[in-house]
């Protein structure tokens, strides 16, 4: 393989690597219409930090401490989400930090 190519396909893989799109989680904490939740993939053989403050949507229901979830990563920032359009003010993008609850497994 020629060495361009090489480059690419690790380019390709470092920058896929770092886009978070969605994953399984267990649920640490409930409060409210938030929960904190811990992601159950590693990276490189680590477990990632606790999320806290994560959205529920409001068609997944009860969601209890222990739930296995499905995450889903917001494409922008969530910082100012609410009612009306808002300016992200922030570069984030697909991160870890602005997951969202959108089913509970039935395992």
């Amino acid at each position: 393989m020629a060495n361009d190519t090489v480059f690419f396909k690790k380019l390709m893989e470092k920058v896929g690597a770092n886009i978070c799109v969605a994953a399984p989680a267990q649920v640490v904490a409930v409060h409210g219409k938030k929960a904190d939740i811990k992601v159950l993939y590693k990276e490189k053989g680590q477990e990632y930090a606790v999320i806290s403050d994560v959205h529920i949507l409001k068609h997944v229901g009860a969601v209890a401490k222990g739930d296995i979830v499905h995450v889903n990563f917001a494409d922008r920032a969530l910082d100012h989400l609410g009612k009306t359009p808002f300016d992200p003010q922030f570069s984030r993008r697909h991160s870890i930090n602005d997951a969202v609850i959108t089913g509970v497994y039935d395992l």
